[in-house]
């Protein structure tokens, strides 16, 4: 966060003298006007426009402001970096269009009046954003279209919008590390005292339900094997790995054995329709997860992992209606999509599900799932939120008719002004407290009823879980002088962070819930995506409610790792960009389980032990044999269980990732090589001696190709330099790679339409444009915007079409994928595109097709795996030369 906050803050404070630069370099938005938009539970929806009379004019993306024929519409920065989900600050322009100069339309500023917001999704011309409710009003009054009691407000009101930063995820990482390296000195009783309380099947004890607490093993493995110098700590000096390793591998509950096998044998029966059969593998990680106090399972590209973490949930959902109706399970996942994703496979296969977060970070799907929409239907809790939203208008009403009330004024104020205002302050804290109140105990009913609690790593920190959890925090008093709380979404870090640095961190835990009945416990963890989320990230979900007893951690620690901004290599250098996972399945001993009946779904192996397969692992051992390490990749994690079934690619696609990065487990199942065939019209493109194979590499050449910076997209043919007052922009484009780009795709596109013509029930492809350079993914957006003839092409397909950067790619899949590499010189030269996790994401991302555009003289200098792929497409006959038809064809098997 430090990086962060000072990043942004540097950014804003520079803007100072330039803030038309600041919008030029993507960062922020001037003259936005606002319109109310509806609500989404207890938050209300705005959209932001550039306004009528805004003092920059912006055209169609990919035309000059001058040429468009949208006389009506001012589109926004065609480059601008808002996005869904982002941190936006609002900031009032008090003499409307223009004003943005001065010192009090600076977020900073002390005068500067302003409301924090999340991004709900944009467009071309407009910025949608989730404010919580009566937040917008009391700050900057009425929207000019408001229709409620407070009227419309000002047709002038223009606001200035920034990029902005949360600090909830920091405070409660931080405190997720107080509570950890606080647990010894909490309680002192024995730690199987704790289990045997779980195993009472008909004992409803208050006291005894209330003694479910995180498991100290767990903690233990945490800790213990934390090693600040990996080279030189002796790790097995500083505790027993193989006994820690045999505590882990104890069952969480006495019974818990059992109750996994009853779990398993429903999911393989005739009854349970909701799943689906299960290989060998899935069905080895669910009975361990079911029956161990940590499990990690690494699921590669396409495996099935969001089902086996389904199932698991299934498993402990039995395990928990052994031991109390007060137990839950808590599923958590790094990202909102994926925790949505997980949701929706937890509510296919039955479960009753609470998805825990911000409905406007959640897919709109799963609204009706949430924890809000829940205290929205609490006819209690929406009377206190409409009674505390009613005094805090009614109080920002009155101060704003009084002209010695408002910020900076040095005028008298009437005694009996200060009591009046006393008052209804007092009343709108009164309210605000009761609705805070009565949203804990509608949240409270609904958890309870729950099987499995979902949300987002950072997001199991939240307040009103908490709550059900009977953890007492500390700052709940705290509320604005207008009568709101002070920070609605980051109470909740401030709170634990305050109490958990200390030993007698949640020392202060309530014995009954805000419903008056026992609070809740999740003893099941479970943290899918583990590979992606910075360790003090996945100890949210195992410290909050602080009774965890078994722990599942679901990922890939051969694809990428944590994003971290302090990392300036982009190659995980940094000690945060070790996952927990990552860690622990490096240290820990293989587990020794029971191994699941073999399945007999026949695989396809051809691609994978074909010539040109084995010569690339030996191209990249050799090229490593100077390493300190000859581990392969796989065996670095064996602390893990290997999905190694993958449904997603065609055999030949996943051939080379398989053999180089998951040490040639990876298998594929036949009949995929008939449900993913290559695209006739992509071969008809793009030729090749073998038209079964799923790989083209697409020789763009040059050696000279690269440049630093972004396009101008107001004009193409001028350059945005690359240094400005807001930093540089060190990312890298390759206009030749997305020129050919854009002709395959207008190409491809054109012959899908005939086709069409042709076949009304040809079902549509869809194409993902990934490449590592955010600067290479504006630069082939705009070339789309642009260009006339593909605009027409798009619009007549029902073909879908997305770019993004390889980072922005994880977890998602598309029929035909188009990687542009992007470096280009005559140094070799890789930058990140050296860090083989990012390499293996890019070629796993394609079901059917996956096409890549480079230079092979810079890439095969560059780095020993991409000179291994460079030399396997070409042994497959699949490297095509751009612009061109012919194909290097060699024989393979």
């Amino acid at each position: 966060l430090a990086s962060q906050e000072a990043e942004v803050l540097g950014r804003i404070e520079s803007s100072a003298d330039d803030p038309l630069g600041l919008e030029l370099s993507g960062h922020a938005l001037l003259d936005m006007y606002p319109e109310r938009r509806g609500n989404i539970f207890s938050d209300e929806v705005y959209r932001l426009t550039k306004a009528y009379d805004a003092t920059t004019v912006f055209g169609r993306p990919g035309t000059d402001a001058d040429d468009t024929d949208d006389d009506n519409i001012n589109y926004l920065p065609p480059n601008h970096k808002v996005s869904t989900n982002d941190v936006l600050m609002l900031t009032l322009q008090p003499a409307g269009s223009g004003d943005f100069f001065g010192p009090s339309t600076l977020p900073t500023g002390k005068d500067a009046t302003t409301v924090e917001c999340r991004v709900l999704n944009t467009g071309p011309t407009y910025v949608d954003v989730a404010i919580p409710g009566g937040s917008f009003e009391a700050a900057f009054g009425p929207a000019p279209n408001n229709v409620g009691s407070a009227g419309r407000g000002d047709r002038n009101m223009r606001l200035r919008v920034d990029r902005y930063f949360s600090n909830v995820p920091y405070e409660r990482m931080v405190a997720a590390l107080g509570q950890i390296t606080a647990l010894p000195e909490r309680a002192k009783q024995p730690p199987q005292k704790n289990g045997s309380n779980n195993n009472s099947n008909h004992d409803n004890s208050k006291k005894k339900e209330m003694d479910i607490q995180m498991d100290e093993v767990l903690r233990d493995a945490i800790v213990s094997t934390y090693r600040h110098d990996e080279e030189g700590a002796d790790l097995e000096q500083s505790c027993d790995i193989g006994d820690l390793c045999r505590k882990l591998a104890r069952p969480p509950l006495p019974n818990s054995a059992q109750l996994a096998k009853q779990a398993l044998d429903f999911m393989q029966s005739d009854r349970a329709t909701q799943f689906p059969q299960f290989n060998e593998p899935q069905l080895t990680a669910i009975g361990a997860a079911l029956t161990r106090r940590l499990t990690m399972i690494q699921g590669p590209p396409g495996t099935g992992k969001t089902l086996t973490a389904a199932s698991i949930a299934f498993g402990f959902v039995h395990q928990c209606r052994n031991v109390s109706p007060h137990t839950k399970v808590l599923a958590c996942a790094f990202s909102n999509i994926g925790a949505d994703n997980l949701a929706e496979y937890l509510i296919r296969i039955g479960l009753k599900v609470v998805r825990v977060g911000k409905a406007s970070g959640v897919s709109e799907s799963l609204w009706d799932y949430t924890l809000d929409a829940a205290i929205d239907k609490d006819p209690a809790a929406r009377k206190a939120q409409e009674d505390a939203t009613k005094a805090t208008s009614n109080l920002r009403k009155f101060t704003s008719s009084k002209p010695s009330f408002k910020r900076g004024s040095s005028g008298h104020t009437k005694r009996g002004d200060v009591a009046i205002a006393r008052a209804k302050r007092e009343a709108a804290t009164t309210a605000v407290k009761a609705a805070i109140e009565a949203s804990n105990v509608a949240a409270t009913k609904a958890l309870r009823e729950a099987d499995v609690i979902v949300c987002t790593s950072v997001g199991a920190a939240d307040a009103r879980l908490l709550a059900a959890c009977g953890i007492v925090t500390e700052d709940d008093e705290e509320i604005e002088a207008d009568g709101r709380l002070k920070s609605p979404s980051s109470s909740s870090g401030k709170k634990m962070s305050t109490k958990s640095t200390g030993s007698s961190a949640h020392q202060d835990r309530r014995k009954l819930a805000p419903d008056n009945l026992p609070s809740l416990s999740t003893p099941f963890v479970i943290v899918d995506e583990a590979c992606q989320s910075v360790e003090p990230a996945n100890l949210i979900p195992i410290t909050s409610t602080n009774s965890c007893r078994s722990l599942v951690m679901l990922g890939d620690p051969c694809q990428l790792p944590p994003t971290v901004r302090g990392d300036v290599t982009g190659n995980g250098s940094s000690p945060l960009s070790v996952s927990l996972m990552s860690r622990l399945a490096s240290t820990l001993h293989q587990p020794v389980i029971v191994t699941a009946h073999a399945d007999k779904t026949r695989r396809d192996d051809r691609y994978l032990n074909a010539l040109p397969t084995k010569q690339a692992v030996s191209l990249v051992r050799y090229k490593a044999r100077d390493a300190k390490t000859h581990v392969s990749y796989r065996k670095q994690y064996a602390g893990s269980l290997l999905l190694s079934v993958q449904y997603r690619m065609h055999p030949s696609i996943s051939a080379f990732s398989s053999a180089v990065f998951y040490d040639g487990l990876l298998s594929t199942p036949a009949f995929l090589a008939e449900h993913r065939p290559f695209p006739t019209a992509l071969n008809d493109l793009l030729p090749s001696a073998h038209p079964g194979v799923g790989v083209r590499f697409v020789d763009v050449g040059g050696r000279n190709n690269e440049r630093k910076g972004e396009r101008s997209f107001s004009s193409p043919a001028q350059e945005v330099a690359s240094t400005t007052a807001f930093g540089e922009n060190t990312s890298y484009r390759n206009d030749a790679e997305a020129q050919e780009i854009l002709m395959l795709l207008k190409d491809l596109l054109r012959k899908t339409n005939e086709s069409k013509e042709r076949d009304s029930n040809a079902p549509p492809i869809s194409i993902g444009i990934v490449t590592p350079y955010s600067s290479q993914v504006a630069l082939i957006k705009s070339l789309m915007a642009a260009d006339a003839e593909f605009r027409s092409l798009a619009i007549q397909s029902s073909t879908v079409i997305e770019v993004k950067s390889v980072d922005g790619y994880q977890g998602r899949e598309r029929d035909l994928i188009i990687f542009s590499a992007v470096r280009s010189n005559r140094q070799g030269r890789l930058g990140f595109l050296t860090d083989w996790r990012r390499m293996n994401v890019a070629l796993t991302r394609a079901k059917s097709a996956l096409v890549v555009f480079g230079d092979t003289g810079t890439l095969r200098d560059g780095d020993r795996h991409w000179e291994a792929l460079v030399n396997w497409c070409e042994n497959l006959g699949c490297v095509v030369d751009a612009g061109t038809d012919d194909s290097q064809a060699n024989e393979f098997m």
